[in-house]
């Protein structure tokens, strides 16, 4: 597959968050590239980060889907509604369903593995993180799919349950009462 965006500037934090989406999302309709690459560079850390995640942290698969989310959101673009849901919740759903797409057609189970470490870190911190990481883990796989996903979007991503409810088309309330549920399996997991 020809790599149409570069994946490599992956870690790259960009002082584009000062950026409007909705300015960037209506210059982008109009044809303007520049406003679209802006949104690409915005919210690349992001998307790439979720689908990391949910592909088993294969860095190599999460770079080839994340580039499909992207060129999926230039081919639909003129069809976003700019009054309604943002685009940050619209480009999740994108790479919600691309994700979904890629078990279909591979017919695996989604599993999280563990973290990736901070390398500032001393050793023993490294190593008790790493346990705690791999105990976490071990207990959110044994939620349910959607709990999975609704931790992974509200805890690692940091979105809102109104974002969380557009993506995986349920109600708020539905979102909280996952949320609720995965929070109390895990604390009786994990003691």
């Amino acid at each position: 597959m020809r790599h149409i965006f570069n994946i490599s500037s992956l870690y790259y934090r960009s002082p584009l968050k000062s950026f409007s989406d909705k300015l960037l999302v209506h210059k982008a309709k109009r044809g303007d590239k520049e406003a679209f690459g802006k949104l690409y560079l915005k919210h690349l850390d992001s998307i790439f980060r979720y689908i990391f995640f949910r592909v088993n942290q294969d860095s190599q698969q999460a770079e080839d889907l994340t580039e499909i989310v992207f060129f999926k959101t230039w081919e639909k673009l003129e069809s976003f509604d700019e009054q309604g849901v943002g685009f940050r919740a619209w480009i999740y759903k994108i790479a919600h369903n691309t994700v979904i797409d890629y078990y279909r057609e591979s017919k695996q189970n989604v599993q999280l593995n563990e973290a990736i470490p901070d390398e500032s870190q001393n050793v023993e911190e490294k190593v008790l993180q790493e346990s705690e990481s791999k105990n976490l883990l071990r207990a959110i796989k044994q939620l349910s799919e959607e709990q999975q996903e609704v931790i992974t979007m509200k805890f690692i991503e940091g979105m809102s349950n109104k974002e969380i409810s557009k993506i995986l088309n349920k109600n708020k309330d539905a979102i909280r009462a996952l949320q609720y549920r995965a929070l109390k399996v895990l604390k009786q997991l994990l003691g």
